[in-house]
Formats: structure tokens, C-alpha cells, sequence
């Protein structure tokens, strides 16, 4: 009984941190005008507020095995957790830029040991058959969180006290879960064998490529992507950069066992694909709802944060659900995905009905269809993914699993913010053209306004003024409305794409499964020496 009750205490624990990293990645999701305005930062400055923390994350997803297999699994998510609250609080606190930069690079790299090292020890506690509730349970606080609660949360800070109070509390919250993990564990086992360390070189590569890389996936709708030089040499040297650490990872010899036990696991090659898909579609609507509220709703930071918060309890009841059907042990893994997208694709489209006069109880059917697919979606990936996984690479599976969602999340964000870019001056043009001089209905609707606003603004002259920037603002709304429109409806088409590459994934890994038995390469082959380094 005091076993269940400390793993118990442990798990929520460890739900507690990876929550808390998911408040810290949502900075300025919909507050980013008061975070530039606290650092006095201009847009391209306060972009690196969230580079450096999707940088450093993934970095330290390279990292995590290594680090896992050196210091064990309890004492990475213990010392992890201890420096993410301090790097939450140190957020609060930060003077300037610059410092606030460094700060969220920490708050990544300790924010992806605990998210590997938690998720890694929940599957090497307890029995397979537990693990479909009990990744439910991880999952709340990994999707629920950072897409649906934390923008409530960091609105309504906003608005009523000051962004930064979240962050405060967000570290109380991490120390506290850091403290009640140490206790409930004991001393920690350290693996006998010792891991060699990443080659300086690879890594240095490696975080070079992954800082291009991020650079142009979050920086390239904002300079017309390769319109821009430097764009285009950053997205070169990234991309030289991150071939030449791949080439340097595979020539490892413990890679290529890794290779070797996950080529033979065609479910996990199928959900690493797959992740990637999901990672998009998660983060992608997760950042287009708030900037439709913020763009074409001109809702204030509270509002907008509740727009993403009705459909979490949708979210919620989808990952149950499905964390229940599957530890029944009667319906296939992979049976709950088909599901998933159906509902994801019908939210998304409904959204893609949305106007410039769009509320709450408009959108609340399509939040709730779109957050139960995303519940229902990402449960059974997770243990289509990594449940079968044979348990000496289970940090390295983990960590590939997140890099794939993290990198279809990025991949996600710049697909909103180019659509953006691109087509809210578009349908600005073509409306534009039935607001000539001398139109009729033009006119007619200047009149109507000038003499609406003549009651409230003194003289004829800054009535017509004010007329005329009403009227610019309903064009800018209704181009923005008819922006959105296609983004949703574009992420509502993903898995057009995403379906027939998954299935032909699947075939080929169908076919190569029989050569695969006849020259006798076991598909759960077990490590000889340091798993870590499969991504080290």
C-alpha cells in the first residue's frame, strides 16, 4: 500500500513539472505585446525569447539519454526539476533581454530532462498494461496544458496583475513538485556501465544546426522566408550543419543498434512519423485560435485566453476515453487514431465558417470536436509509439517522440504565421477594390458612419476622419477573418497529406518485415553497452 501510494505521489509529481514547462513554453502565446513592452524589446528582439527555449529543448531531447544512462533516471528528473523552478523564477526577475533570453534557454534544456526522464521512468515502473491511463494521465499535462490552459492562465495575469506573476507562481509549483518526487523516491540506482560522453564535435554541430533551423522555422514568415539573404544562408548552414551531425551520429556503433532494434518495430517508426503530423496540427490550431481572437476579434489577453480554454475539458475527456479503451486491452493501438482526425478535421473545419462577428458560443462546438480528436489522438500515438518499445531504449524512444512532435509544432507555427503574412494583404487588396472614391456603397456606408459618430466627436471634419479608419479597420478585420478562414480550413486538409504517408509507411514497413525475420535481426534487441548514444 505505501508503494502504490509513493508511485502515485510520484506520477503527480512529475505531471506537476512537465505542466509547469508547459506554462513557460506559451510565453507570449497571447500576451506578446506586454512581454515586448516589459523588456522594451522590438519584434525580431523578442523573438529569441522563444528561439532560445525551442533551441535548447530540443537539444536537450539529444541529451536526455545520455544524461539518463549516467545519472539514472530519478535523480535527472529530481536535479531537473529543482533547476526548472529556479529558472521559472528567475523569468520573474529578469532585469533585461538578454538576460530573460538565457534564462528560457535553461527553462528548455531542464524543461525536456524532466518531460524524458518522467516519461522514461513511468514506463520502466509499471506493467504495460497499466500504461495507457497512466500516459493519459502524463498527457493532460503535456497537451491540455500548454495548448488550452496556459493561454487562459497567462491572459488573465495579464490583464489583471502582470504577466510575470505567472512565472512566480509557476516556480513555487515546480520546487514544491521537485521536493514531493525527491521524497516519495528512493536512492537513486546509476547504471553500472559508464556511457560515453557526446563527441564536442557532433554537439556542437548538432545545437548549430538546431538554432538555424529553429531561426528560419519561427523568422521566415516575418522576412518573406528566402526573399530574405539571410534566411537563406542561415537555412543553408543549418542545413549542412544538421547532415553532418547526422552523419557523425549514424557512424556510431550504438546508433546502429538503435537503428537496428527500431527498424524492426514498425509501430514505432509509424508513430515517430506520426508525431510529426500531430506536433502540427497540435500546435498549429493551438496558435491560431488565440491570434484569431487577437487579430480579428481584437479580444483583450483574459478573452483570448478563454477562447483555447473552452475545449480543455473536451481535451481532457478524449485522452481518458481513450487511455481507457486501450487498457481494457480488447482494441488495437492504433484503432483510436482514425477517430482522432475525423474529429480534428470536423472541428477545423467548422472554424473555417468563422467571421469577423464570431463569439464563444460560435466556436464552442468546433474548440470541443477539435480538443476531443487532439485527446483521443495523442494518447493512442503515445502507446502505438513507445509501448512496445524494448525497455533498455525507452529514453531514446522517448526523446525521438517528442523531437518528432516538437519539430511538426514548429513546422505547425510557421505554416500559420505564413498563411498569415500572405494572405491577410490579399483579401485586403481585392476588398479594397469596392472601396474606390466615387462608389456608391462606399459613400453610402461613409455617410452612415460619419453621421453615427457626429454625436460623439466634435466637428464634421474628425467625424469623416474618424469614418474613414473605422472603415480601414473593418477591412483589416474581414481580410483577417477570410485569412483564418483558410488557415483552418488548411490545417482541417493536413491529414489529406498526412493519411496516404502514413499508410504507405506502414505498407513499406509491411513488406520489409519478412526479409527483416529471414536474416534473424531481433526487433527488441536489447543495448550491449550505452543506449544514450543512439542520440548523443
Amino acid at each position: 500500500m505505501a508503494s502504490v501510494l509513493r508511485r502515485s505521489i510520484a506520477l503527480s509529481a512529475i505531471a506537476a513539472l512537465i505542466a509547469v514547462d508547459g506554462v513557460n513554453g506559451t510565453l507570449s502565446s497571447v500576451n506578446r505585446a506586454q512581454v515586448m513592452g516589459g523588456f522594451a524589446a522590438t519584434p525580431d528582439e523578442a523573438a529569441w525569447l522563444n528561439i532560445g527555449y525551442v533551441a535548447a529543448k530540443l537539444m536537450a531531447f539529444a541529451l536526455a539519454p545520455w544524461l539518463i544512462a549516467r545519472y539514472g533516471m530519478k535523480r535527472t528528473v529530481s536535479i531537473g526539476g529543482w533547476c526548472l523552478a529556479a529558472a521559472t523564477a528567475a523569468l520573474a526577475f529578469a532585469p533585461a533581454l538578454e538576460a530573460a533570453v538565457l534564462v528560457r534557454v535553461a527553462q528548455g534544456l531542464f524543461g525536456a530532462l524532466v518531460l524524458v526522464g518522467g516519461q522514461t521512468l513511468v514506463f520502466r515502473s509499471y506493467s504495460a498494461t497499466r500504461q495507457p491511463l497512466l500516459q493519459g494521465t502524463l498527457a493532460l499535462a503535456l497537451v491540455v496544458v500548454p495548448v488550452m490552459l496556459a493561454p487562459a492562465l497567462h491572459g488573465w495575469a495579464t490583464d489583471h496583475a502582470d504577466w510575470r506573476v505567472v512565472f512566480v507562481g509557476g516556480s513555487l509549483a515546480a520546487a514544491l513538485a521537485a521536493g514531493v518526487f525527491h521524497l516519495s523516491q528512493d536512492a537513486d540506482a546509476v547504471s553500472v556501465a559508464s556511457p560515453q560522453a557526446p563527441a564536442f564535435g557532433t554537439m556542437l554541430l548538432l545545437a548549430s544546426g538546431i538554432v538555424g533551423g529553429v531561426y528560419v522555422l519561427q523568422e521566415g514568415a516575418r522576412f518573406d522566408w528566402f526573399d530574405a539573404g539571410h534566411i537563406r544562408l542561415v537555412a543553408v548552414l543549418a542545413s549542412i550543419a544538421l547532415v553532418a551531425a547526422s552523419w557523425l551520429w549514424v557512424r556510431r556503433p550504438a546508433t546502429l543498434r538503435f537503428l537496428r532494434s527500431i527498424g524492426g518495430n514498425g509501430d514505432f517508426v509509424l508513430g515517430l512519423c506520426a508525431s510529426f503530423f500531430a506536433g502540427f496540427a497540435l500546435f498549429g490550431s493551438g496558435a491560431a485560435i488565440p491570434l484569431f481572437g487577437t487579430v480579428v476579434l481584437s479580444l483583450s489577453p483574459e478573452y483570448v485566453g478563454q477562447l483555447a480554454l473552452t475545449s480543455s475539458i473536451a481535451v481532457a475527456a478524449g485522452l481518458l476515453l481513450a487511455a481507457a479503451v486501450l487498457q481494457s486491452g480488447r482494441v488495437p493501438s492504433l484503432a483510436p487514431v482514425p477517430v482522432g482526425i475525423v474529429l480534428f478535421m470536423a472541428g477545423m473545419w467548422l472554424l473555417s465558417f468563422s467571421s469577423a462577428q464570431t463569439g464563444e458560443p460560435q466556436v464552442r462546438l468546433a474548440t470541443w470536436l477539435r480538443g476531443f480528436g487532439m485527446g483521443v489522438l495523442f494518447v493512442s500515438l503515445t502507446m502505438m509509439t513507445l509501448g512496445r518499445l524494448a525497455s533498455g531504449w525507452m529514453a531514446n524512444g522517448v526523446a525521438l517522440f517528442n523531437v518528432g512532435r516538437q519539430v511538426g509544432g514548429l513546422a505547425g507555427l510557421a505554416f500559420v504565421t505564413t498563411m498569415l503574412e500572405w494572405r491577410m494583404p490579399a483579401h485586403a487588396m481585392v476588398l479594397s477594390q469596392y472601396l474606390q472614391p466615387g462608389s456608391a456603397a462606399l459613400e453610402s456606408t461613409q455617410a452612415a458612419a460619419t453621421s453615427a459618430l457626429a454625436g460623439t466627436i466634435d466637428g464634421a471634419s474628425d467625424a469623416a476622419s474618424a469614418s474613414t479608419a473605422l472603415l480601414a479597420r473593418m477591412v483589416n478585420q474581414q481580410s483577417g477573418a477570410r485569412a483564418f478562414d483558410e488557415i483552418f480550413l488548411g490545417l482541417a486538409l493536413l491529414f489529406v497529406v498526412a493519411i496516404p504517408v502514413m499508410v504507405g509507411i506502414k505498407r513499406h514497413l509491411a513488406t520489409r518485415a519478412p526479409r527483416r525475420a529471414r536474416t534473424d535481426v531481433r526487433a527488441h534487441e536489447a543495448p550491449l553497452s550505452d543506449p544514450s548514444e543512439a542520440l548523443a
